[in-house]
């Protein structure tokens, strides 16, 4: 069985690997969020469509990283 401090060590390291998850999808979703924006410019019959689907892209983004950055407090 494991003792406190390698149960201890384990949570530490599985949080480290969430966070860096948390903020990978934010970054993604940010590329994301980006495109469609791109896109609303070009095309016009989709661009309502495409500037909400940036708006809540970009929304995630900023849930993701904010959850990540909650991981990293001391």
């Amino acid at each position: 069985m494991a003792g406190n401090n390698e149960k201890y060590e384990a949570l530490l390291k599985d949080l480290r690997e969430l966070e860096v998850y948390l903020h990978e999808r934010g970054e993604k979703t940010h590329a994301l969020s980006v495109k469609f924006a791109e896109n609303a410019k070009k095309d016009s019959a989709n661009r309502d469509f495409d500037l909400n689907q940036s708006r809540m892209l970009d929304y995630q983004h900023h849930v993701w990283h904010a959850s990540s950055a909650r991981l990293n407090r001391p």
